[in-house]
């Protein structure tokens, strides 16, 4: 079952967008309301009462549906919550545009590109085409492969738990400090995997030295560690530049379509042997 979901959620967020139907804004009122009342608690206290209530929500609909239906129920429900928890933004809708509109030369792409993928990169294009193709792995890390990642591991209080600790930690909320510590140490073993994924799925003999570097460092490293081993998986760096045409960033994102199917042939082979 933990497959059929996870093979149902991936299709439909790669070739569909469902950011629209993606918000948190709930979490934000309901995190100011709970402060409200227990605004006397320390902040590593108050972040497990805000995350805990829909942990235990989602834990006890996935209990409840498991018997109904031949689990077709709880099904549905972890496809639902698997969908909802991604993102919130569709990674290949926003880095496809961005990429047309560089193409285009649009005036607006550059900026375009920085807003949609959080980073700032310096007025020049090889900086700025580095930065991209690296905000572009991280992105595939935190809005799609962690939260599988836990959802496999975990079933849908995983998959909550993450994008929960993901949401406090890059918001002004109560508990961020200790979210974004909990996040790092959330995204530490899938950080690993899916650079292992990248030496599989892109130029083994550069991506496997870098991991072997960098496997055992601190969560700290996770993103630097992230995004130079996907760099090293695209082999096209060439005297440190990168095409300026948007070709790395296309064999980014190829990269990780290949790593994605990957990862799903690895899982079903793990459950036929189960």
């Amino acid at each position: 079952m933990t497959f059929i979901i996870t093979l149902i959620a991936l299709l439909l967020e790669r070739f569909f967008h469902w950011h629209h139907v993606r918000h948190w804004r709930w979490f934000l009122s309901y995190e100011r309301w709970l402060c409200a009342r227990m605004s006397a608690l320390p902040a590593e206290l108050l972040l497990g009462v805000i995350a805990l209530p829909p942990l235990l929500i989602i834990g006890a609909l996935q209990y409840i549906l498991a018997g109904w239906l031949w689990g077709a129920l709880e099904g549905v429900l972890s496809v639902i919550v698997l969908l909802y928890c991604l993102g919130p933004h569709n990674l290949w809708v926003q880095a496809y545009r961005c990429i047309d509109q560089i193409n285009k030369q649009e005036p607006t792409a550059i900026a375009q590109a920085q807003t949609s993928f959080g980073f700032v990169a310096a007025d020049n294009t090889q900086a700025f085409h580095q930065t991209f193709v690296r905000a572009i792995f991280s992105a595939s890390h935190q809005r799609i492969f962690a939260v599988f990642f836990w959802f496999i591991l975990l079933g849908p209080v995983g998959a909550v738990l993450y994008r929960i600790m993901e949401f406090v930690s890059t918001q002004a909320m109560t508990g961020a400090k200790l979210a974004s510590q909990i996040k790092g140490l959330l995204d530490w073993l899938p950080v690993r995997l899916e650079t292992f994924l990248f030496a599989l799925g892109g130029h083994f003999t550069e991506v496997f030295a870098c991991w072997k570097r960098g496997v055992l460092t601190k969560p700290s490293t996770n993103e630097q560690f992230l995004t130079d081993c996907g760099m090293a998986a695209l082999d096209l760096l060439e005297g440190g530049r990168l095409p300026e045409t948007g070709v790395a960033e296309q064999a980014a994102l190829a990269l990780i379509d290949r790593i994605f199917v990957i990862g799903l042939v690895v899982l079903a082979m793990m459950v036929l042997l189960s």
